[in-house]
C-alpha cells in the first residue's frame, strides 16, 4: 500500500475526507464496497474482516418483519425472525412480531339483502267453526240470543243413598306379636305370623295338652283377629279365647270363625267386644295388647292345625 505525504500527513487516518466528492472512479478501500448496490433501507455496521482489521460492512435491509438481532459484543449484528435463533443475547430474542398481510385486502362489500313487511290486513278474515257464527271466534263477550229456546226439561234421574254403615274398618294390619306356648316353653313366632310364608305358624303343638295356646299381640287394642288357616286341624279339643286385665279371663261376644284352628284353610276371623279394662303384658318378652287360645279340654288330634299370617283390625 503507497501513501503520498502531504503536509505532514503520514496515515490515512489523519486525513480529512470529503466522501461527497467526485473521486474520478477511484474508492478508498473498503469504502466502495458500502456504496456499491446499497438501497434504502440499508445500514452500515463495524466488523472484523479475519478477526483482525476492523472494517465497515453493509448491513442489507431484510423483509419486513425480521428484527436486528445481536450475538453480544464484538460479533456483528444480524436480521432474523426472534425465534430462530437460539441462545440470543437481545431481549429481542423473547420477541414475537404479529405480522399483518395487507397485500390482498379487498373492500368491504354490502351484502345485498332485502326486507319484506307484509302490509297491513285491510279486510277481516272470518271463518266459522261447527254451527258458530262466522265472527265468533273475534266476540269477547258474545251476545246469547234465546229466540229458539226451549222450556228446560228435568232430566229423569234417580238417586241412592247407602243406608248408614253401622261401623266401619280404620286399620288392618299384620299382628305386633305371635307366640306358640306348648307346656308352657314360649317360642316366638312373630315374623311368621307376619310373613305370607304358608304353614309356618304352629297354632297348637302336635300332642296338645289343657293349657297350651297361641298368643296374637297388637301395640295398640284391637276388635277383630283375622288368620290365614294354611292346615286345618282335625281331632277333638277346645278352644277358649282370653285376654289379660292382669289375670287371663275370657273375651265377651266371641265369634270364632277359626272354630278352634279347625275350619278350612283360607282367611278366617275372630270378633269380640274390646275390654275395656284390658293391659299390656310380657309375652315371650314381648310388651303388647294381647289374646290368646287357649286349649281348655283335650281329647286327641290327628292333624296339627298350622298358620299362614294373622292380622289384626281397629273398627271405630
Amino acid at each position: 500500500m503507497s501513501l503520498l505525504t502531504k503536509a505532514g500527513i503520514t496515515k490515512l487516518s489523519e486525513l480529512t475526507i470529503d466522501a461527497d466528492k467526485d473521486w474520478m472512479l477511484k474508492a478508498i478501500s473498503r469504502l466502495a464496497g458500502l456504496d456499491a448496490g446499497q438501497v434504502r433501507g440499508d445500514i452500515w455496521a463495524f466488523d472484523f474482516e479475519d478477526h483482525a482489521d476492523l472494517i465497515v460492512r453493509r448491513l442489507q435491509a431484510m423483509e419486513m418483519g425480521k428484527i436486528l438481532c445481536s450475538r453480544g459484543a464484538g460479533k456483528p449484528p444480524f436480521w432474523a425472525w426472534g425465534w430462530e435463533e437460539p441462545g440470543l443475547t437481545s431481549t429481542l430474542a423473547k420477541f414475537y412480531p404479529a405480522l399483518i398481510d395487507l397485500t390482498h385486502d379487498e373492500d368491504i362489500v354490502t351484502v345485498a339483502q332485502s326486507y319484506s313487511k307484509s302490509a297491513p290486513i285491510t279486510l277481516e278474515h272470518k271463518q266459522a267453526y261447527g254451527d258458530a257464527p262466522a265472527d265468533y271466534i273475534k266476540r269477547l263477550t258474545p251476545a246469547v240470543a234465546l229466540v229458539d229456546a226451549e222450556a228446560i226439561v228435568a232430566a229423569a234421574q234417580t238417586y241412592n243413598k247407602n243406608a248408614a254403615v253401622a261401623r266401619k274398618y280404620d286399620l288392618e294390619i299384620v299382628v305386633g306379636g305371635g307366640v306358640a306356648d306348648d307346656g308352657g316353653v314360649q317360642t316366638d313366632e312373630t315374623v311368621a305370623a307376619q310373613n305370607a310364608t304358608a304353614n309356618d305358624m304352629t297354632l297348637l303343638p302336635a300332642v296338645p295338652v289343657a293349657g297350651d295356646a297361641y298368643y296374637f299381640g297388637h301395640a295398640k287394642v284391637f276388635d277383630v283377629m283375622k288368620l290365614n288357616i294354611g292346615t286345618a286341624g282335625a281331632g277333638t279339643w277346645t278352644i277358649t279365647w282370653e285376654y289379660w286385665n292382669g289375670a287371663w279371663v275370657a273375651l265377651a261376644d266371641v265369634t270364632d270363625g277359626t272354630t278352634g284352628f279347625t275350619a278350612a284353610a283360607g282367611n278366617r276371623e275372630v270378633t269380640f267386644t274390646r275390654p275395656g279394662d284390658w293391659a299390656t303384658c310380657a309375652v315371650a318378652t314381648i310388651t303388647l295388647y294381647w289374646i290368646r287360645a287357649r286349649v281348655s279340654a283335650y281329647t286327641d288330634i290327628t292333624t296339627q292345625p298350622k298358620g299362614t299370617q294373622s292380622w289384626i283390625r281397629i273398627i271405630t
